[in-house]
């Protein structure tokens, strides 16, 4: 098949939809498809002959690392249009996916959509004055988008309930998110731990993530704060950077113990595995989240989790198996770490079980199902 993905964020960009978007798309090659991803185009990065095609786009006031297509591109389309692609593959209601929707119809191919954000959680970026009517606009254009296409994807159970409570009526399919299956590297006692004054033998606990409001970071210093109280010798390691990091580095000083908290900003993807072999237990905080790549990572490197138990993650941990799901609550969050530091059997325990469990996310099974859904509507787009 001739596969045209559509994507909102893409190389260089660093978050999870773009992570999810280039491992879908190497399997689905390595199954011998071909796939070409439809993309906003980012000043001076150079991308590999044949698959990638760049929309036109604008960067937002003060944000230069999110470049924003611009989707009436004819070139783009006459680009789509001579690709003779089987279907699209959209995973984003924007720029690029209203793009996608209209060229399909226009040309008779079949859409299928993934639904990775919940978008309304992110509402409070358009300000407080109108927050609650962007948030009810966000809803508005899910199902309108969802309703358009032919068919829905989520990652995850819960996220499936999110978007037919927003009245998408039309069947959700449910296929998670996979990851290359590699062994975790062996730990490097020069990174993280020596390269940021982590002592060796110190209880660590890992964040790894955006910081930004949608991610809860109260609940994580607020936390980490009693954690530390209870535990002199634990320390926090902060792998991630955002719009809220002058927010989050607020909050660190605010627990009185910010010499125990490292906030190196983004760590490179291919090096978060070295912080996953290097920690104690993983924290992670988001109430916002329809899966989780950094749980399924984490798990694939035998790391135990501390999750709050909402939306995607609570499909993820298993609780009392391989990690914790708590309330969203920073005395029964630090319970829950405390628990985990202290005891090295329920650790290795875990470990262990988070590290069968991990084989549940292969990328390779994540292209074989939707490869199955892929020739699913070109069959009825044939019948029809």
């Amino acid at each position: 098949m001739r596969i045209a993905m559509f994507s909102e964020s893409y190389t260089p960009v660093i978050n999870g939809v773009t992570t999810a978007v280039n491992w879908l798309a190497d399997a689905l090659r390595e199954r011998e498809h071909e796939v070409v991803v439809f993309a906003p185009r980012f000043p001076g990065h150079t991308d590999p002959p044949g698959r990638v095609v760049r929309f036109p786009s604008v960067f937002p006031p003060g944000h230069r690392d999110y470049p924003i297509a611009i989707p009436l591109a004819p070139r783009v389309f006459r680009l789509f249009r001579q690709g003779k692609f089987d279907l699209a593959h959209s995973h984003a209601p924007f720029a690029t996916g209203q793009a996608a929707r209209r060229w399909t119809r226009r040309l008779g191919l079949p859409l299928l959509t993934t639904y990775h954000t919940l978008y309304a959680e992110y509402a409070h970026y358009a300000g407080p004055w109108i927050e609650k009517a962007a948030r009810r606009w966000l809803i508005h254009l899910s199902r309108r988008y969802c309703a358009a296409a032919d068919a829905v994807v989520v990652p995850t159970d819960p996220i499936r309930a999110v978007l037919q409570s927003y009245g998408v009526a039309r069947p959700i399919h449910v296929i998670p998110t996979g990851l290359p299956q590699r062994p975790p590297p062996p730990p490097d006692p020069d990174f993280p731990r020596a390269a940021y004054g982590i002592p060796a033998d110190a209880p660590l606990i890992l964040y790894a993530g955006r910081l930004a409001r949608e991610k809860n970071l109260d609940l994580l210093f607020g936390a980490f704060a009693r954690v530390a109280r209870e535990m002199p010798q634990a320390w926090l390691l902060v792998a991630g950077g955002g719009p809220g990091f002058d927010e989050a580095r607020a909050l660190a000083r605010a627990t009185g113990v910010e010499e125990r908290i490292v906030m190196p900003g983004f760590i490179p993807h291919d090096r978060l595995p070295l912080c996953y072999v290097a920690a104690t237990v993983l924290a992670f905080s988001s109430m916002t989240d329809t899966q989780g790549l950094v749980l399924i990572e984490a798990k694939a490197c035998g790391l135990p989790a501390v999750a709050v138990e909402a939306q995607g993650p609570t499909a993820i941990v298993r609780d009392g198996i391989d990690g914790f799901l708590t309330p969203n609550d920073p005395e029964r969050f630090a319970a829950r770490l405390l628990a985990l530091l202290r005891d090295g059997e329920l650790r290795a325990r875990m470990a262990q079980a988070a590290r069968e469990d991990a084989a549940r996310f292969d990328i390779r099974t994540t292209a074989a199902q939707y490869e199955t859904l892929y020739r699913a509507l070109l069959d009825r787009r044939l019948k029809a």
